[in-house]
C-alpha cells in the first residue's frame, strides 16, 4: 500500500495543533485496525511509514510450511516461491497488502479511527489549555440554540451555557458577543471533544466583571469582601480600601458612573449596590439598608439574628420587593436580620410587658427595666442569674429566684402543644392579625407558607417546628406562641387579679368554660 501523506499531516499538525509523531501513530494505527478488519484480529501485520518520502506501507506474515493449517498464519511453499523465488520451509514471508485489497469497509474503519483518535486528542489539547483557567471570563460568540443551552464559539473549541446559567433578563441572537464566566471544564471521555461550561449568574462572574472595569480592585487596591446576588434583578457587593486616599465606592462607580454602567450593562441590567465594608456588624448592617434609615438594631448573639427597627413609612423599602432587599442584606453580611416598623416594634414591647405582668412579683415600673435591659421574653429570665435581677430596685435575691422559677414553669408548658377543645378550635379559624405582634407583612409571609388562621399556628406541635415550618427566627417565633396562648387564655375567660394578670393557677389552665361565663368574663376583659 502506497501512499503519499506527508502534506496531509503536515495540514493536520497546523490546522489542531497536534504532535506530528501522534498523528503518525494515528495513520498507522488506522491502518493496522482496516488490514485487521480484512485479514482478521490473528493475522501478524506490520505497518511502516517513511516520513521523508510520506510512503505507508502494510505487510502481513505468513510461515512457509508443507502443509498450511491456517491460512492466515502459513503459506505453502510452492506459492511462497511465487512471491520469493529463495523462500525456504521455515521462513517468515511478508507480503505487501495493496491497496485495492482493503476493500470499502475496511477503508471506512480506518477512516473512523482517525477521526476518533484525532478528536480524543483534540480534546486532551483543550482540556489541558482550560484546566487551569475556571473561573475566568472568557468572550466568545453565540453559534447556535439548543434544547437545554447554547452553544458559544470560544475560538479553538466551543464551549456550552445552559439556560439555567444565564440571566433571566439574557437575550442573545446568533454571532453575537457574550461574556462568560469558565464555570467547569470537564475531562474529556474517549473520542469526545472537552466539556466546557459557562456561567453568566454566578456570583464570580460579578466579581471578575469588577475587576475587568476598576483598576484598583485589579490591582487590589480595593478589596471586594463580599457578594449577594439576585441574577437578573440585584446585587449587593461590599467593598473597602487599603489605601485611605482611595474611596471604595467612588472607585467602583467611576467618574459619571462610567464603571458601574458598563457591569450594569453587561447583566442585561442588573441593578448593583456598591456598600461600603465595615468591620463593625451593626454599622455594616446599616450600610447594607442604605438609604433606609435604621431607628435601632436588636442583637442576638446566640442566634445570629439581629432584628432591626425602622421608620413605618421606610418598611416596604427595607424588606424590597418579595423580601429581596432583606434577604440580599443578609446573605452579604451573614446575619439573620428581621425587619419591623416602629409601631410592630411597639406593639411587641407592649406585648412582652404584658407577657411579663404574668409572672408574681413582676409589677409594670419592673417590667419596664427588665425590657429596657433586653428581657422580652420567658426564655431571657431563664437565662439570667438570681443575683443580676437583683440589681434591679425592688428585687431580693430570692424574689429574683421565684421570678426565674415561674418563667421557667411557664416556658415549659408555653414550648409544648397548646391544647384546646373542638369549639375554642372554630374560635381560631380567624386571620393571623388578630393577634396584635403580627402585621399585614407577617400575615402574607405566614400565609406563603400555610398559616392562614391561628388556628393554624396551634396545630404545630411546638415552637421549634413553628418556627422551622415558619421559617422564623426561634424569638419571632416565641413571641407569636405567646402571644397566641394569651389570645386562647382570653377565650377561655381566664380571671384576673387587681393589676390586671392572669392568675398562675389559671394561666395555662386552657379548660373551656360555660358560654355565659365565657360571655360575662370577656365583656370584663374588654372593659378592662
Amino acid at each position: 500500500m502506497d501512499f503519499n501523506l506527508k502534506e496531509l499531516i503536515d495540514q493536520l499538525v497546523k490546522m489542531k495543533g497536534i504532535k506530528r509523531e501522534f498523528i503518525i501513530d494515528i495513520v498507522k494505527e488506522a491502518l493496522y485496525r482496516a488490514v485487521q478488519k480484512k485479514l482478521g484480529s490473528d493475522a501478524d501485520i506490520d505497518i511502516m511509514y517513511d516520513d521523508a518520502t510520506g510512503n505507508l506501507e502494510a505487510y502481513y506474515f505468513r510461515v512457509v510450511t508443507d502443509k498450511v493449517e491456517d491460512p492466515l498464519l502459513d503459506i505453502s511453499l510452492k506459492d511462497a516461491v511465487k512471491i520469493d523465488p529463495e523462500a525456504q520451509l521455515g521462513d517468515t514471508l511478508g507480503i505487501k497488502m495493496e491497496a485495492d485489497e482493503l476493500g470499502r469497509i475496511a477503508a471506512q474503519v480506518a477512516k473512523q479511527v482517525i477521526l476518533q483518535k484525532i478528536k480524543t486528542l483534540e480534546g486532551d489539547i483543550i482540556y489541558d489549555e482550560f484546566k487551569n483557567r475556571q473561573s475566568e471570563i472568557i468572550t466568545g460568540t453565540v453559534r447556535r440554540f439548543e434544547k437545554t443551552g447554547i452553544i458559544v464559539d470560544i475560538g479553538k473549541t466551543e464551549a456550552y451555557l445552559p439556560y439555567s446559567q444565564q440571566i433571566p433578563t439574557d437575550r442573545f441572537k446568533t454571532n453575537d458577543r457574550i461574556k462568560a464566566l469558565i464555570l467547569e471544564v470537564k475531562k474529556p471521555a474517549s473520542g469526545q471533544s472537552c466539556n466546557i461550561l459557562l456561567s453568566r449568574i454566578s456570583t464570580i462572574f460579578l466579581i471578575k466583571l469588577f475587576e475587568l472595569e476598576v483598576p484598583e480592585i485589579a490591582e487590589k487596591i480595593v478589596k471586594i469582601e463580599g457578594v449577594a446576588r439576585d441574577p437578573g434583578h440585584r446585587s449587593k457587593i461590599s467593598v473597602r480600601s487599603i489605601d485611605h486616599d482611595v474611596d471604595p465606592v467612588g472607585a467602583c462607580v467611576g467618574m459619571k458612573g462610567s464603571r458601574i454602567q458598563n457591569v450594569v450593562h453587561e447583566l442585561s441590567g442588573e441593578k448593583i449596590d456598591i456598600i461600603p465594608w465595615d468591620e463593625d456588624s451593626v454599622k455594616y448592617i446599616c450600610n447594607t439598608l442604605s438609604p433606609v434609615e435604621v431607628s435601632q438594631i436588636v442583637i442576638d448573639d446566640d442566634e445570629h439574628s439581629m432584628d432591626v427597627i425602622v421608620p413605618d413609612d421606610q418598611l416596604s423599602v427595607a424588606i424590597g420587593r418579595g423580601g429581596e432587599n432583606v434577604r440580599l442584606a443578609s446573605q452579604l453580611t451573614g446575619w439573620s436580620i428581621d425587619i419591623q416598623s416602629e409601631s410592630q416594634m411597639q406593639m411587641m414591647l407592649e406585648e412582652a410587658k404584658r407577657r411579663l405582668l404574668f409572672i408574681d412579683g413582676i409589677d409594670e415600673s419592673i417590667a419596664d427595666s427588665l425590657i429596657k435591659l433586653g428581657y422580652t421574653t420567658l426564655e431571657d429570665l431563664t437565662t439570667v442569674a438570681p443575683e443580676v435581677l437583683a440589681e434591679l430596685p425592688d428585687i431580693t435575691v430570692e424574689k429574683a429566684e421565684s421570678i426565674i422559677e415561674q418563667a421557667n414553669m411557664m416556658l415549659e408548658k408555653g414550648m409544648g402543644v397548646i391544647t384546646i377543645d373542638d369549639e375554642l378550635e372554630k374560635k381560631l379559624d380567624v386571620p393571623t392579625t388578630t393577634l396584635k405582634c403580627i402585621n399585614e407583612e407577617l400575615s402574607q409571609f405566614l400565609a406563603e407558607r400555610g398559616y392562614l388562621t391561628l388556628a393554624d399556628i396551634q396545630s404545630e406541635p411546638d415552637t421549634e417546628s413553628f418556627a422551622k415550618n415558619a421559617e422564623l427566627n426561634i424569638r419571632r417565633a416565641r413571641q407569636i406562641r405567646y402571644s397566641l396562648q394569651l389570645h386562647i387564655d382570653e377565650l377561655n375567660g381566664k380571671k384576673r387579679d387587681k393589676v390586671g394578670r392572669i392568675t398562675p393557677d389559671s394561666f395555662f389552665d386552657f379548660s373551656k368554660l360555660d358560654d355565659d361565663a365565657s360571655g360575662e368574663e370577656n365583656g370584663k376583659g374588654d372593659k378592662e
